[in-house]
């Protein structure tokens, strides 16, 4: 479901009335596109769930119970689709990816610090997952590539939309070998040094268009 699908949708709820009827349906897909926006756990399904544990505590009958939780929804939604209409979210999930793959990052350094083979041979399969994981939603991002095309292909569509350059290309295209090396279990063909060169590449993609 794309920006133009989710808004549909919410146009399709604003319509309804606020009453006992509709209530369930307002809330159950209020919290289904925040989730598909935001993510399951973000602050905004939170705030949204605990706007509805209020009403339900605050007692009154069902009637008046039922038209909170529609306006509480429709609000919501309204918000949602100003944000959705402004690009805000867009920013949010680029800003959320950068994050999540930071941390995936800091966690392969951190281990690459550790002395010894094993540290060097976990360090280089996070590193490799990280660097998959990063050129597949850049592509999904900014080259429209979904599914699971080769990571050549990703990279090379990546270059045709403008976001990478022939020179970043290359050195994505030489990391290719250590991602097929570590996700195979050929650490004898891996050493420190290309770990931490593909490291020092997802850092820079990272800043550039995920900060």
């Amino acid at each position: 479901m794309d920006s133009a699908d989710i808004l549909k949708r919410i146009d399709e709820l604003l319509i309804l009335p606020p009453g006992v009827r509709d209530a369930p349906q307002l809330s159950h897909a209020c919290v289904s596109l925040l989730s598909l926006v935001y993510g399951p756990k973000s602050p905004q399904v939170e705030h949204f769930n605990a706007s509805l544990a209020a009403i339900h505590k605050g007692g009154g009958n069902t009637g008046w119970q039922s038209q909170q939780v529609s306006q509480a929804a429709q609000g919501t939604l309204k918000n949602l689709k100003r944000e959705i209409e402004s690009g805000l979210t867009g920013s949010l999930q680029h800003q959320i990816t950068g994050e999540v793959l930071t941390d995936f990052i800091q966690l392969a350094r951190s281990v690459l610090n550790q002395q010894g083979d094993g540290a060097k041979n976990v360090a280089a399969v996070l590193t490799a997952a990280a660097f998959e994981d990063t050129i597949r939603r850049m592509g999904e991002t900014f080259a429209g590539v979904i599914g699971q095309d080769d990571l050549s292909d990703v990279l090379n569509k990546l270059k045709d939309a403008g976001v990478i350059q022939s020179p970043q290309v290359g050195i994505a295209q030489s990391y290719l070998s250590f991602r097929n090396h570590a996700l195979h279990a050929n650490w004898d063909k891996i050493e420190r040094e290309s770990i931490h060169s593909v490291l020092g590449f997802l850092e820079q993609l990272l800043l550039k268009h995920f900060a």
